[in-house]
């Protein structure tokens, strides 16, 4: 493997997080320019951000072991350690092998169950969430989630469905069928009950300019 590769390995999940960092600090301290005090006072201090940080690490860590890298065997042991105190003391789990883009705002992280499902950009999600397979009858697919969705609490999602760029998903509601773009949906089960909603005051105060990923999977793929 060469040098250059090392160096570009871990680009992808560190180049999530900053945008991940950006929003989340954003949202919190309210302003797209916060002071450096702030920053790392959550960073020290905000659990929702920790379990962010610790699913980024593990994306880190699987690079690394794809690689073979020397510091693969010492960061994964890091990151065991760090994820079995995310769900145990937290009680949040963000599946290893979840896709999520950049951007990703947990706004309350108790509760939070992610499987291995796909996850867009500027994502929103609250707590008592379930994200995952159906399981009955075989079916094992998992959800796929578009960009710049707002997902509330209690809601879950399973199955190999389709939720469209800026949905919103009321809290409580389960979803177990495709979710055109820009739809509201609530209930049990879930129904779209208003289309082309905005739902931009709900998802936070987006990240301050030059700290978002790639958005294209060429851009993405490019600074690996």
């Amino acid at each position: 493997m060469t040098a250059a590769r090392i160096a570009r390995a871990p680009s992808r999940p560190r180049l999530d997080f900053r945008a991940d960092l950006a929003r989340h600090v954003a949202t919190r301290t309210r302003t797209s320019q916060p002071s450096r005090a702030a920053r790392w006072w959550l960073l020290a201090t905000d659990s929702e951000l920790h379990t962010v940080a610790c699913f980024r690490f593990g994306q880190y860590v699987a690079l690394l072991r794809e690689d073979h890298h020397l510091l693969a065997v010492p960061a994964l042991v890091l990151h065991r350690l760090w994820n079995r105190r995310i769900t145990h003391i937290h009680h949040a789990e963000l599946s290893g092998r979840a896709t999520i883009g950049p951007g990703l705002l947990l706004m309350h992280r108790h509760g939070v169950v992610v499987g291995p499902c796909t996850i867009g950009r500027n994502c929103v999600l609250h707590h008592n969430l379930t994200i995952g397979e159906r399981v009955a009858a075989g079916n094992h697919g998992t959800p796929h989630i578009g960009d710049n969705v707002w997902i509330g609490p209690g809601v879950t999602l399973t199955g190999a469905i389709t939720v469209g760029d800026g949905a919103t998903l009321s809290a409580g509601s389960v979803v177990s069928r495709d979710v055109p773009a820009g739809a509201l949906v609530a209930g049990n089960p879930g129904r779209v009950i208003a289309r082309d909603y905005d739902n931009r005051p709900i998802l936070g105060c987006p990240p301050p300019p030059n700290t978002s990923a790639p958005s294209t999977p060429a851009a993405r793929e490019a600074v690996r």
